[in-house]
């Protein structure tokens, strides 16, 4: 009889290990999950030069959806739109803002359905002036 309880409870322990390994997530798992439920992105705009017109775009976002980037006017007219599919987490662009017109510019970054608005003022009076904000 001794040998018979001995046995049923080994059995009983051996069963609770193993549903236990079941139903817990490892700890890559866990981490993994963490990080895309709780992705961000970040997005700034940098005037280069002095006398010129151009600005960097620079975004950082992890890799789990592509990036959608827009420049629009106020009036929402899109004169620049790109979708960025590269598994790369850095996102770097020089747009040369010299074509345009004075006005008020909006970058718009769209990524894992969080949305991203960078302002950019341009201005002319004797000398050209990018604002950004």
């Amino acid at each position: 009889m001794k040998i018979t309880n001995i046995s049923n409870l080994f059995c009983a322990l051996a069963l609770g290990v193993s549903l236990m390994s079941f139903t817990g997530k490892s700890d890559k798992e866990s981490k993994k999950q963490n990080s895309e439920s709780s992705s961000t992105f970040a997005a700034s705009v940098i005037h280069l030069g002095n006398n010129g017109y151009k600005v960097k775009l620079a975004v950082d976002r992890g890799t789990k959806d592509g990036l959608r980037v827009l420049l629009k006017d106020k009036s929402g007219k899109t004169y620049y739109s790109e979708f960025f599919s590269k598994k790369d987490e850095k996102y770097r662009r020089i747009f040369d803002l010299s074509d345009m017109t004075d006005g008020t510019y909006f970058f718009e970054m769209h990524y894992n359905k969080q949305k991203l608005v960078k302002q950019v003022q341009l201005e002319t009076s004797t000398e050209r002036v990018i604002s950004l904000q």
